[in-house]
C-alpha cells in the first residue's frame, strides 16, 4: 500500500517534457509548411477538448482537486483517462500539488509554482525542482481511498504510453494531431496560466484573497475559463469560474453541465 501511495512519478514525468515539446513543434511545423492533413484542425480541437477541458480543467482540477461536482463511475474513469493522456502527471500528483500546496500556501515559499519565485520557475522549472519528499498525500486522503483513482495513479505511465502507442499504430498522423499536438498545447496552456494568473498586472480581482490571483481576460484565448483565477481562489469549490460579470465566460463549466446531464 505504501508503494502505491508514493508520488513516484515525479522524477519520470519531467522527462516527458522533452518529447511533448518535440512532437508538438514537429506538428506545428507540418501545419505551417502545409504538410498536415486537411482534417488536422478538427482532430486537434477534439483532442484539446478531451485533454485540456475534460481531463485537466474539469477533471484533475475541478472534480478531483476540489470536488466541485459529482459523476458516476463510468464518467469518472473516462475523465481520468482524458487527464492521464495529457501527460501532466497522475491524478494524485496533480491534486495534492494543487489542493495541498498551491491553494493552502498560495504565493508563499510553500507554493511550489508561485511566480513570486520567478516567471520561468513558475512556467516550467518547478517541475524539475520538486521532489517526492516535498509532497504529502495527506491533503488528498479522500482521493486515495478511491480504488479507481489509485489504479490510475499506480499505472499512470502505462496508461499514458499504451494509449498514445495504440493511436499511433492505428495512424501516425491521427496520433500527431489528435494526441501529441493537444498534449503540447495543454501543457503550455497550463504553464502560461500558472505563471501569469498570480501576477497582479495581468488582470483584476473580484475577491480580496490573501494571494495574488487575478482574473485575466487577456489569457482567455489561451486558458479559456481557467483565466478567471481570482474567482476560483475566492470560491474554490464553485465549478463555474466565470459568471461574476457578463464577460466572464467559462466553456469548461458548459462541459461540466453537459457531463452532469449525461451523468
Amino acid at each position: 500500500m505504501k508503494q502505491i501511495l508514493r508520488l513516484n512519478e515525479i522524477p519520470k514525468s519531467v522527462f516527458l517534457i522533452i518529447p511533448i515539446n518535440l512532437f508538438g513543434i514537429v506538428a506545428i511545423y507540418y501545419i505551417l509548411v502545409d504538410k498536415a492533413p486537411i482534417w488536422w484542425f478538427y482532430a486537434t480541437l477534439v483532442g484539446f477538448i478531451l485533454q485540456k477541458e475534460i481531463g485537466i480543467a474539469a477533471g484533475y482540477h475541478r472534480l478531483f482537486s476540489h470536488g466541485s461536482f459529482q459523476v458516476n463511475r463510468i464518467v469518472k474513469i473516462f475523465i481520468l483517462w482524458c487527464g492521464s493522456i495529457a501527460g501532466q502527471g497522475s491524478v494524485f500528483f496533480w491534486a495534492t500539488t494543487h489542493r495541498g500546496y498551491h491553494h493552502r500556501y498560495a504565493d508563499t515559499d510553500k507554493d511550489p509554482h508561485s511566480p513570486s519565485h520567478g516567471f520561468w520557475h513558475s512556467y516550467l522549472f518547478w517541475l524539475f525542482k520538486i521532489r517526492e519528499k516535498d509532497l504529502s498525500v495527506k491533503p488528498i486522503i479522500d482521493l486515495v481511498r478511491d480504488k479507481d483513482l489509485t489504479f490510475f495513479h499506480k499505472y499512470y505511465h502505462v496508461i499514458l504510453i499504451v494509449s498514445h502507442t495504440l493511436i499511433a499504430l492505428i495512424d501516425i498522423e491521427l496520433w500527431i494531431y489528435f494526441m501529441a499536438l493537444p498534449m503540447f498545447l495543454t501543457f503550455h496552456v497550463f504553464c502560461i496560466q500558472t505563471s501569469l494568473v498570480h501576477n497582479r498586472a495581468m488582470g483584476y480581482r473580484n475577491y480580496e484573497t490573501k494571494d495574488n490571483s487575478v482574473n485575466s481576460p487577456i489569457l482567455f484565448l489561451f486558458s479559456q475559463g481557467e483565466c478567471w483565477h481570482n474567482n476560483h481562489h475566492g470560491e474554490g469549490r464553485n465549478p463555474n469560474f466565470g459568471g461574476r460579470h457578463w464577460w466572464e465566460i467559462d466553456p469548461t463549466y458548459w462541459l461540466i453541465k453537459i457531463i452532469r446531464k449525461v451523468n
